[in-house]
């Protein structure tokens, strides 16, 4: 199984070096090519950005609702929505029952 990253191509080019597969997404192309190799080549653990998971919601809404991949909402370079704290305080709320080890 793979571990992969959905982003802008600045903030997901360092991960390539740790093994990770980046996809950098600059247009709703990127995106659909990278959605279809994560399907196909089923990947456990995909990292999203924050600027991705907002400005393509629709299109990878049904990665969250599987079991596999993990997908995990993470901030982007520029980013200060604070989208990817709540989308770990939702998974923590889950997994635990409470959010409050963020506070």
């Amino acid at each position: 199984m793979k571990i992969g990253i959905l982003g802008e191509k600045k903030s997901v080019l360092a991960f390539s070096a740790l093994g990770i597969q980046a996809f950098g997404i600059a247009s709703l192309e990127d995106l659909m090519v990278a959605l279809q190799t994560i399907k196909n080549e089923q990947f456990a653990v995909l990292f999203i950005t924050e600027e991705i998971a907002s400005l393509y919601d629709k299109q990878i809404g049904f990665l969250f609702q599987g079991t596999l991949p993990a997908c995990l909402v993470i901030p982007s370079l520029h980013s200060e929505s604070g989208a990817a704290r709540k989308e770990l305080e939702k998974i923590l709320e889950r997994a635990l029952g409470s959010a409050q080890l963020l506070s």
